[in-house]
């Protein structure tokens, strides 16, 4: 199965660049693997992101960050947006 990142795209995420982030990931996981999502309502410190069906959230500032966490994960699968 594919991997599906969630990234937030309320106004504190979208000022860390959640959006390019969505879009610089788009093209790792293809069309579907990565979704923008309303405000998670987690704000401050980087951008939301979801990589596990447990629902955690972490804060990510670089897109290297993500990067390093897909290399790392083992077939990490999150609900579909």
């Amino acid at each position: 199965m594919s991997k599906t990142i969630k990234i937030c795209k309320g106004p504190g995420c979208k000022a860390w660049n959640s959006e390019y982030m969505a879009k610089k990931f788009s093209n790792t996981q293809g069309s579907q693997g990565v979704c923008l999502v309303p405000c998670m309502e987690k704000c401050g410190g980087g951008v939301s992101v979801q990589l596990g069906e447990n629902g955690e959230v972490i804060k990510l500032r670089e897109t290297d960050e993500v990067t390093n966490l897909i290399d790392s994960s083992d077939g990490v699968l999150v609900a579909s947006c």
